[in-house]
């Protein structure tokens, strides 16, 4: 790994799917030889799946996952593992992602180390340590040792700049998940989409995705989820979709309440181009996570944000996504909301307010 001036860190499934499209991008214009794709395992097979969506291979992997980690113990392991790391070879950049432990503790290695950091999706704020967390937390440490900043949105670069951060190391470029979101509705839908899209279809009802998994929304979710259940039962042309987490955070809940009703289908965790494709064909979201809600704006697709915060209030500003939080009687009303606004070709709406599918260009001229 030696004369590589860019190693890009990946550690997560939306790593992965934020960073590769900069990997490619810095691959084709400095070659192979000076971009290396360094992974923490921070989730192992997650993070394999959404390499082998987009055909890539890690440089180098950490392998930090073990049996019942926790934080504490996944923090001092990705340090120890790049601590080690640099010793042997040092890059001139480090770039990370968004807000995860894996970037976080990365960033905080490199800058002990003496090697420059880079942000990609910089910016990103709730105002609240508890929601989400630690994602909160991990991006307010990121922001104080990077040298380059690179805000998805003028929002984002507002932020920076209240916080201090100089106006010249901000570069606003939107978001690399429009550029992997584009790329991959370019692709053929997977099969297994297809064929469970033909199952509600066939069905005579519209789809109607559910992503749920936050810890923080834990205690929640029982509530959350029984109404939930009663709305998708007074509304039989709608067929709830709901790919269970490999945390199973929401696992109970949904077996109390949605196993037994026809009209949802609990499937197993699905890649990122199932995902894709499966989000483009649906009514609306119903969400407590972070990036669905940028891919999901861009399709012009209402969601539902069920949590108390977001650091992505630019699409509850365009009147695209609601934020329910956790109550149920709020949940209820959001759902009425989204079913009404309906899909966007009903509206002859289109979106760009995450990004327009170039921000890898505009990261790498700035690199």
């Amino acid at each position: 790994m030696e004369n590589q001036i860019y190693w890009i860190l990946v550690g997560t499934r939306p790593e992965v799917i934020k960073q590769v499209p900069l990997y490619f991008e810095l691959v084709r214009r400095f070659g192979k030889e000076k971009v290396a794709l360094v992974g923490t395992g921070q989730h192992k097979e997650l993070l394999e799946q959404a390499l082998s969506h987009f055909g890539v291979h890690l440089d180098f992997n950490l392998n930090i996952m073990k049996p019942n980690q926790t934080l504490s113990s996944s923090s001092a392991a990705v340090l120890e593992g790049l601590d080690e790391l640099f010793l042997k070879s040092k890059p001139e950049w480090l770039i990370v992602q968004g807000d995860t432990t894996s970037a976080a503790m990365a960033a905080w290695a490199a800058f002990q180390s003496g090697v420059k950091v880079a942000h990609n999706e910089a910016g990103l704020r709730s105002y609240d340590l508890d929601h989400p967390f630690p994602e909160e937390g991990n991006r307010r440490l990121i922001a104080i040792v990077a040298k380059a900043h690179f805000a998805p949105t003028e929002m984002a670069r507002q932020a920076l700049l209240n916080e201090g951060v100089p106006a010249q190391n901000i570069f606003l470029t939107g978001n690399t998940g429009i550029d992997a979101l584009k790329w991959t509705l370019e692709q053929h839908a997977p099969e297994s989409i297809s064929q469970l899209l033909k199952v509600v279809k066939d069905a005579g009802q519209k789809p109607v995705l559910l992503t749920a998994h936050r810890r923080e929304n834990k205690a929640a979710m029982d509530a959350w989820f029984e109404t939930l259940a009663k709305f998708i039962v007074s509304n039989p042309e709608l067929s709830l979709i709901y790919p269970i987490h490999p945390n199973h955070t929401a696992k109970p809940a949904a077996e109390k309440h949605l196993s037994h009703l026809k009209q949802v289908h609990m499937i197993p965790a699905i890649h990122y181009g199932e995902t894709c494709h499966l989000l483009s064909e649906c009514e609306f979201v119903i969400t407590d996570s972070g990036g669905i809600q940028e891919e999901a704006s861009t399709l012009g697709l209402p969601v539902v944000i069920c949590r108390k915060t977001t650091e992505r209030m630019e699409a509850v500003n365009e009147g695209v996504a609601r934020l329910a939080g956790t109550d149920p009687d709020s949940i209820r009303k959001s759902m009425q909301w989204a079913k009404n606004l309906g899909r966007p070709e009903k509206r002859g709406i289109q979106r760009n307010i995450f990004g327009d599918g170039f921000a890898a260009q505009r990261i790498a001229d700035q690199l």
